[in-house]
């Protein structure tokens, strides 16, 4: 049961209305995919009018608890996960932790010459060989990234040999080329999801997506790998530890 708002209150009504809803999705009372009440009943039970339940609404629909499906009323988005940043992990090891079944869509693999930029972040000359590897990522077969890997060709030949729509890559590194990953440097930017991006995933155009770039290194500091991907804003917050100094 949702509860009433506080018409007293310093808070604009509209704010109740949408912590209110958030309590209730989050306490799962709201299951997901269930059907939001309409406009109409939401008014009435809060006592408002319906203007200011759909600026509730509207803005639930931009933070990605909810959905809008046109002519059939508005619904509750899936739970979105929790990725801690302080672990070197691979996607299929960060689904296997959540009790999902990691699997790829290969988009497309190559070796080229290494333009300018990805040479600078993998520290090799300009137009040494590397291995570029293009993956829409899926859990449970929902897409969640869209991810390019870049990586030297001299530490991996034959890379391409491997079936990277049912291997993870970094298992591949560790078990056939004995690379052991150490560390990594990652920056994390908010996008836009493009037409074509938001295609993949299956969302309406102008989604929000983060856009995350990961240079990976060994044990001796060489870089080994450059990826950029592109995950779900919807699906997707990123939680890291602080610790206060001493």
């Amino acid at each position: 049961m949702l509860e009433p708002v506080d018409r007293e209150g310093p808070i604009p009504l509209h704010m109740q209305i949408r912590e209110r809803l958030l309590k209730a999705i989050q306490a799962s009372h709201m299951p997901s995919h269930r059907r939001l009440p309409s406009e109409r009943l939401l008014a009435e039970w809060f006592g408002v009018n319906r203007l200011t339940v759909r600026q509730a609404v509207q803005e639930l629909i931009r933070q990605g608890y909810l959905y809008a499906r046109p002519g059939k009323g508005t619904f509750v988005a899936r739970a979105r996960m929790h990725q801690p940043l302080q672990w070197l992990t691979s996607f299929t090891e960060d689904m296997a932790a959540r009790g999902m079944k990691a699997s790829s869509r290969l988009l497309s693999q190559e070796i080229l010459p290494a333009p300018p930029d990805i040479a600078q972040r993998l520290n090799v000359a300009p137009g040494t060989e590397v291995v570029r590897l293009e993956r829409l990522r899926l859990a449970d077969e929902e897409p969640m990234a869209l991810e390019t890997a870049y990586l030297p060709h001299s530490r991996c030949p034959g890379l391409l040999s491997f079936d990277f729509s049912q291997l993870s890559l970094y298992e591949v590194l560790r078990k056939h080329y004995g690379l052991r990953l150490q560390r990594a440097e990652q920056t994390i930017q908010a996008v836009v999801l493009s037409p074509k991006e938001a295609r993949w995933f299956g969302l309406p155009r102008g989604s929000p997506g983060f856009l995350l770039e990961r240079i990976t290194f060994l044990e001796n500091d060489e870089v080994i790998e450059f990826v950029r991907s592109l995950y779900r804003g919807d699906r997707y917050q990123f939680q890291v530890q602080l610790i206060a100094p001493k």
